[in-house]
């Protein structure tokens, strides 16, 4: 392995893990070639025996990290790395792509860089910067961090968290380690701020977490007691990331992280302990062991440090849980990984008729949800210069149709007959129900009762087609299409009416909602994509004839 290259190994690397998580030959191709490209200079020099620029990525100082998340319902592959030497170089073109990361990039000049790179398939990738901060003495990370979230507008919940995080430290107990920044431009993006916390157990550790708006103390303690087994003991050194988004007061987020060598005897049992986790969160835990088993060098048994972290974030989404992949490059022979999948754990599963027609449906819906974000509504929205008032008489054109909502899904759940489908209609139902009473309460100065015929209309059209349509089809109706409009919708909404509950809850829960469609066309071979292209077109003209009529509405309204 020391004459390899860095890029041949990590692009190795990805295609073991690609191979083991049963992803088609040509997604992996593909972003293998994308990883490829995205490497710095320094990933074409060879590994040799030590390495020539210590990096803090892992203990022995090799660059590179391989994670993966298992929410979502598929994996999320992701690969971090450290610029090195070539952080220089690659900064423009970070500013260049994302105006958030150009906002802060001069505060962070000095600072070493780190680049992401994450893949959940068949969607395209997304990518994230994180700006180390260890080197620096506490004071001027304070300041620097203060600065940034100034700019990125996040000031006020920054002041919050520090006053929380800073009240709750006797001691330098923790310590600031990294900005990272999601490099989008969206009412999503993230801003984080990790903390390592020295000492700590689980129970400081779920105070840490808490200081974020969307956390639950009671599964955060019962995931942690999982890692650790144990009823206190938090490990050494573990880390919270504390995540910020525009337009809130305080902290959204948060996920905690731990180091499983500190708590376990071996990979062994650090993966079977992760495992359990994921089981207990109704996520299949055969393709973490069988993506452990095409990393590891040796056994796993035998190794330790292999997965070095497992984090938890306990939050709105089920199953949030990523495992980190460090690889023991300098401190111990190895070679390339090429384990086989254990078969313990085979990776059959059921596939769609073939995987052009899934990317096919990829691409007309993620092209049909950029138009409507062009559409009139959006735009009235995302438009500073709308009137308040005009803004407040979109919330009350939209409550019609949030009412609709809970119809629509409700045919959905009575007329599918095939159990899988009912099941995860049944639960699509229950994470809806009450939002429109949620809507109705954040507009609760306004008593008006609207009636309109084309919304309507609209609506009696989603209900007609779940009642009418075949079972997968129905799905993607209310996934692709409806969840994938009310993300759009939310984002705008985010930006119109900060902290409002009603937007802040399907901005994130619709991305989860949009993820369950394409995990049924994944799963499912009783779908042609004519049809469901078909389907999709229409639904997304009477989405958009319903979203300008609320903005026309709207605007009619408050003309005067």
């Amino acid at each position: 392995m020391r004459d390899l290259r860095f890029a041949e190994f990590l692009c190795g690397l990805w295609g073991s893990a690609c191979d083991a998580l049963g992803v088609p030959a040509g997604q992996a191709t593909r972003t293998v070639r994308e990883l490829r490209e995205l490497l710095p200079a320094w990933a074409d020099e060879r590994i040799g025996d030590e390495p020539r620029q210590p990096s803090f990525v892992a203990a022995d100082g090799f660059p590179a990290e391989m994670s993966l998340n298992w929410s979502g319902g598929r994996p999320e592959l992701r690969i971090l790395f450290d610029c090195l030497s070539d952080a220089d170089s690659v900064r423009p073109a970070l500013a260049a792509t994302s105006r958030r990361f150009e906002q802060v990039s001069e505060v962070f000049a000095a600072a070493p860089l780190w680049y992401s790179m994450a893949w959940r398939p068949p969607g395209p990738a997304a990518y994230k910067a994180y700006f180390g901060l260890y080197a620096w003495p506490a004071e001027q990370r304070s300041a620097a961090l203060g600065q940034a979230m100034e700019r990125l507008g996040m000031a006020e919940a920054w002041d919050d968290t520090r006053r929380r995080v800073d009240g709750d430290d006797q001691g330098g107990r923790r310590e600031i380690e990294f900005l990272g920044l999601d490099l989008t431009d969206t009412a999503e993006s993230r801003a984080k701020v990790y903390y390592r916390n020295h000492g700590a157990g689980i129970r400081e550790l779920d105070r840490m977490a808490s200081v974020a708006l969307a956390h639950n103390t009671d599964e955060a303690l019962a995931a942690y007691q999982t890692l650790t087994g144990a009823p206190v003991d938090g490990g050494q050194e573990a880390l919270t990331c504390l995540a910020f988004r525009s337009g809130l007061g305080r902290a959204a987020e948060s996920t905690t992280y731990l180091r499983m060598p500190s708590l376990t005897s071996s990979d062994q049992e650090a993966v079977d302990r992760a495992a359990d986790l994921l089981r207990r969160a109704g996520v299949d835990p055969g393709p973490l062991h069988a993506v452990a088993a095409a990393l590891a060098p040796t056994s796993l048994a035998e190794s330790q440090g292999l997965l070095e972290l497992v984090s938890y974030r306990a939050a709105r989404r089920p199953g949030d849980i990523t495992t980190y992949f460090r690889f023991p490059v300098y401190h111990q022979p190895a070679a390339p990984p090429v384990a086989p999948v254990d078969p313990a754990y085979p990776m059959e599963r059921i596939t769609p008729m073939s995987q052009p027609d899934l990317q096919r449906v990829a691409d007309f819906n993620t092209g049909r949800q950029e138009e409507y974000e062009s559409s009139r509504l959006i735009r009235l929205l995302a438009d500073e210069a709308t009137p308040d008032a005009t803004k407040k008489a979109v919330l009350t054109y939209l409550q019609p149709w949030s009412n609709a909502f809970q119809r629509m899904i409700s045919a959905r759940v009575t007329y599918e007959s095939d159990f899988a489908l009912r099941t995860i209609a049944l639960e699509h139902q229950r994470e809806e129900i009450g939002h429109d009473e949620i809507l109705a309460r954040t507009r609760a100065e306004d008593q008006r009762v609207v009636w309109d015929p084309v919304i309507e209309a609209g609506a009696s059209w989603f209900v007609d087609q779940f009642a009418t349509l075949p079972g997968v089809q129905r799905a993607i109706l209310a996934h692709l299409a409806l969840e994938a409009g009310s993300l759009s919708l939310s984002k705008a909404g985010v930006r119109a009416f900060p902290n409002d509950p009603y937007f802040s809850l399907h901005d994130e829960a619709d991305v989860e909602h949009l993820e369950m469609g394409y995990e049924i066309l994944r799963q499912r071979s009783d779908w042609n994509v004519d049809d469901i292209v078909t389907v999709l077109d229409r639904a997304w003209q009477v989405i958009t004839v319903v979203s300008d009529r609320i903005a026309e509405c709207a605007v009619r309204d408050t003309a005067a």
